[in-house]
Order: structure tokens, then C-alpha cells, then sequence
């Protein structure tokens, strides 16, 4: 289906892709790994026909590319991580319009349309524009429009980043159906669990193939975790640190107010109400974990707490400022970093930290310190001068990190803020959350990965607005252990909403 002989392609003096040779046979379900900026992207783009080589060969569905590209696009599906959605148009059109343009009609269409509305959890969103989706939400509509025809060959970007787990289970079983009809499908993922599912996994870095084999090859059948082979070979590993315990605890069990208190905090939007009477209190210093599946309601609590959308009733407080009516004084004394970053992409490193230190009115001695400790920290020394827009997704998120606490705030929201990171930049963004919380910071992050869960000392689960458990990550697994085995807290995660679901039918 695919064979590449010294594929290679360049921008300018950086070579993204440096002699690529693969061979993947037809009917096979092929992972690409990779750190970010690694040639992952630029590789799944020659194979699509979007973008031409510069140099070296490349045949596909036994076509020679670019040459005869469009004699077998229409038998190939591509997602980009930035799948193109039409906001102003609703779910259902959305997916009509790709429908028409892959020409699926009559029953194939409806039956295929509803099993994909059903697994991505958008069946009852049918109405609502894509525009106002969450950004998770947006994902899996990106997935329905992708899936919405049976193409010969599949080429997946990233297409679980920001997902959550039982919505990853189900896409990861519509595939493997997929496969099982003789679909090929190639898969760029960032989630190592997934790479294992596949029949082979290529790990590329620096825009060259280091490593392709069966996940049980490359592991030694399970002896060597997969994480732990990909970080050995793409560069040094970082291990996490065990908690800061005595500075902490301490933090933790003083008479100091708690970072964050909500009382029955709610947010009807008309009819819907998309957070129901949350209430529960954060200590100041803890890492506090929000997890919950896309559109159960954590970007919305988060942007209430940071003072951005103004509560429908219930209150509670932020910093010891009240979130119904002192949303200013809490922004002055947070930081906050969204799903996208919040970064200028058309602005340098250098000019993206200016204009954060101006809108926090940091005295320009200070912000020299202050952008100079955020340069180092993110890794940015040599290209301070470098578009935002031009970084890899790694750097771009330590230097949205930096931005969001450039001027010390005691209390720092992250609203899935590793989502489509590589291993790598993962465990050295979670190396700099451990700093900050050993530091008397208090960390509020919402993950859909269960690794990162772990590394939290609460966590609360949201689901469809309400709040339906809270507990450190071991309390959570002993209350659903069973014959004295922990289950994993996926398990957990995806038991909660099962049993949520049960006792509201």
C-alpha cells in the first residue's frame, strides 16, 4: 500500500523528513511515534498527496507521488490535527457535507452517520454548531467527518489528542473493525497505549526512522515499557520525583484559607446546564486533578473560576476572592493556560513574554528576570528570536506555561494543557508542575491522561455537570477494588460513568 525509498523533504535549512524508507503491506495497522516536530506531520502529508518530497520516492495504492496522486486521493482518508470544520454549520451538517463530498448516500449513510454520532457521544448535539462545541467535542466531530466514507487507506494525525479515555476506547474499536475489513490505516499518536495496539510501530525523530518493529519486538514482549524505550531513544530520561512531602504537608494542613472553595456552582447556558452545583474545596499547595469526558463541563467550571464566565448561581471563592462578584481581583492573582495556549503565533518567544509582562504590569526589572528564567525553563535560548507559530507543540506549551505564571500567581489553572505532547515533553512539563506545587503553588489541572492523573493528589470527576466522585488517586481505586486488585484508574474513570449512567436509566 505504501513504500517510500530515501523520502525527504525540506523548509529551507531544516530537513523535516531525512531519508525515509518504510514498506507497510496492505490491510496493516501502522503507529508512527515521535517527539514533536520529529517529521510525524510532514511524512503523513507526502503520503496523503498534500505536500510533494523533495527528493527520494514515494508510491501509493501502487501509485507513483506526486506524478499520479490524484489518480487515488478519492481513496484516501486524511486527518490533520487541525481538522477542517465549518463552525457557522450544525453536527449533522457537518457531516452531510463530507458525506456529499465522499459521495455517501442512501443507508450507508444513515447507518454510518448514526454509528459515528453514537460512539463519539454527539448524538444528542446533532443540532448544536460546530462552533460551539468544546474543544474535545470539535475532535470527535473532526473524527465522524473523517470516518464518514471507507477509504482504502486511512491517515490519522494525532486524531485522539484531547479526547477523553472511553471516547478513545470506542474510536480505537470503530479502527479496529476498520481493519478487520481490510482497511490500511497509518496513525500518528502521542499515546503510547495506543501505539501498542498496532501492528507495527515506527518511531521516528529528527526526521529520520530510528526504530520500526511490533510493539512486542521493540519491548522484549512486555520487559522494557514502551515510554521508557521511546524517551531512552529520542533523549535522556527525566525521572519524576516523589512528592515534596514535608514542604507540603505542611502547606496543606495549616490554618490558611483553601486556593479554591465552590459552593452549588452553576452554569445554565438557556436550557442547558453545563456545570450542576459543584461544590468542594481545594487546600493552597496541592496538585488537584479535574478529569471528566469531553463536554462534561471542565473548561466551563475552569472559566468560572479564572473570573472569565460569570457564574447562573452558587458561588464560592478564588485566592479568597468571590467568583460571583470579584472576577477582576481573582485575575490579577491567577494564572491560567487554555487547551490552545494563549499565544500570539505571529509574535517571537521574546515578544510573546513582553506583551504578557505588560499585561501584568510587572516593573521592567523584574520582567527581565522574570523572561529570562521563562527562556531557560522552556528549553527556548536558541530561538527567543523564533515565531510562536513555528514551534513544535512542546515548546509552544512551556512557553505558554511561562506566560501563564510570569508573574508568580499563587494559583495556576491548566486546562489540558499536555494534550498532543510527545512522552518526553510530557514528563519534563510535569517536572515543572511538581516544582511550582513544591513551591506553595496550587496547581488545577484537567488531563485526559490517566498516567498524569496518578501524579495528582486529589481528584474530582466530573460528568455531564455533576460532580460525581472525589478522593486521592488510591482512594478512588480502593473503592472499586475487587478481590483485593486495584483496577487501573481508567478502570475506575470509565466504572463511574457507566454506573452514573445505569442509575439515571
Amino acid at each position: 500500500m505504501i513504500s517510500t525509498s530515501n523520502l525527504t523533504r525540506s523548509f529551507d535549512s531544516l530537513i523535516a523528513v531525512d531519508a525515509l524508507s518504510l514498506s507497510i503491506p496492505e490491510g496493516e495497522l501502522f503507529g508512527l511515534i515521535g517527539s514533536d516536530g520529529a517529521g510525524k506531520t510532514t511524512t503523513l502529508r507526502m503520503l496523503a498527496g498534500i505536500l510533494d518530497p523533495s527528493s527520494g520516492e514515494v508510491s501509493v495504492l501502487g501509485q507513483r507521488f506526486p506524478a499520479a496522486a490524484e489518480q487515488v486521493k478519492g481513496e484516501i482518508g486524511y486527518m490533520s490535527q487541525r481538522f477542517g470544520l465549518y463552525p457557522d454549520l450544525t453536527v449533522a451538517e457537518n457531516i452531510a457535507f463530507y458525506a456529499d463530498i465522499f459521495g455517501v448516500t442512501g443507508r450507508e449513510r444513515r447507518e454510518r452517520s448514526e454509528r459515528l454520532l453514537s460512539f463519539s457521544g454527539l448524538t444528542d448535539f446533532t443540532k448544536r454548531q460546530a462552533g460551539r462545541l468544546s474543544g474535545g467535542m470539535k475532535q470527535k466531530l473532526g473524527l465522524c467527518c473523517a470516518l464518514i466514507h471507507k477509504p482504502r487507506l486511512l491517515l490519522l494525525d494525532e486524531p485522539t489528542n484531547g479526547v477523553d479515555p472511553v471516547s478513545r476506547r470506542d474510536f480505537w474499536r470503530i479502527l479496529r473493525e476498520l481493519h478487520s475489513e481490510g482497511v490500511t490505516i497509518v496513525v500518528a499518536t502521542a499515546y503510547l497505549d495506543e501505539a501498542g495496539r498496532c501492528d507495527r510501530v515506527g518511531l521516528i525523530h529528527g526526521g529520520r526512522l530510528i526504530a520500526c518493529d511490533t510493539p512486542a519486538a521493540l519491548t522484549g514482549n512486555g520487559t522494557v515499557p514502551l515510554e521508557e524505550l521511546v524517551i531512552g531513544r529520542i533523549g535522556p530520561s527525566t525521572p519524576l520525583r516523589e512528592h515534596e512531602i514535608g514542604i507540603r504537608s505542611r502547606l496543606m494542613s495549616g490554618v490558611e484559607p483553601p486556593a479554591v472553595v465552590l459552593d452549588h456552582l452553576t452554569k445554565r447556558f438557556d436550557a442547558f446546564i453545563a456545570v450542576d452545583a459543584i461544590s468542594l474545596t481545594v487546600p493552597k499547595g496541592q496538585i488537584f486533578g479535574f478529569l471528566g469526558p469531553n463536554g462534561a463541563g471542565k473548561s466551563t467550571t475552569i472559566r468560572m473560576l479564572c473570573g472569565i464566565l460569570a457564574p447562573s448561581s452558587g458561588n464560592g471563592t478564588v485566592a479568597g476572592f468571590a467568583i460571583a462578584s470579584q472576577p477582576e481581583r481573582i485575575k490579577e492573582n491567577i494564572g491560567y493556560m487554555s487547551q490552545r495556549f494563549s499565544l500570539y503565533e505571529d509574535l517571537t518567544v521574546e515578544e510573546n513574554i513582553a506583551f504578557y509582562g505588560g499585561v501584568y504590569r510587572i516593573p521592567a526589572p523584574r520582567l527581565k528576570e522574570r523572561a529570562a528564567w521563562v527562556i531557560r525553563m522552556a528549553g527556548l535560548t536558541e530561538r527567543r528570536s523564533s515565531l510562536a507559530g513555528e514551534l513544535s507543540g512542546g515548546w509552544r506549551q512551556r512557553l505558554a506555561l511561562g506566560c501563564a505564571i510570569l508573574h508568580e500567581p499563587a494559583i495556576v489553572f491548566l486546562d489540558e494543557p499536555t494534550s498532543g505532547v510527545d512522552p518526553l515533553s510530557r514528563r519534563t512539563f510535569w517536572e515543572l508542575i511538581r516544582s511550582m506545587a513544591a513551591s506553595g503553588v496550587t496547581v488545577f489541572v484537567t488531563t485526559h491522561y490517566m498516567d498524569e492523573a496518578e501524579y495528582c493528589d486529589r481528584l474530582a470527576l466530573i460528568y455531564r455537570g455533576e460532580l460525581v466522585a472525589v478522593g486521592t488517586p488510591l482512594e478512588l481505586k480502593q473503592e472499586r477494588a475487587a478481590g483485593g486488585v486495584l483496577p487501573s484508574l481508567e478502570d475506575v474513570f470509565i466504572g463511574l460513568i457507566e454506573e452514573h449512567d445505569r442509575n439515571e436509566h
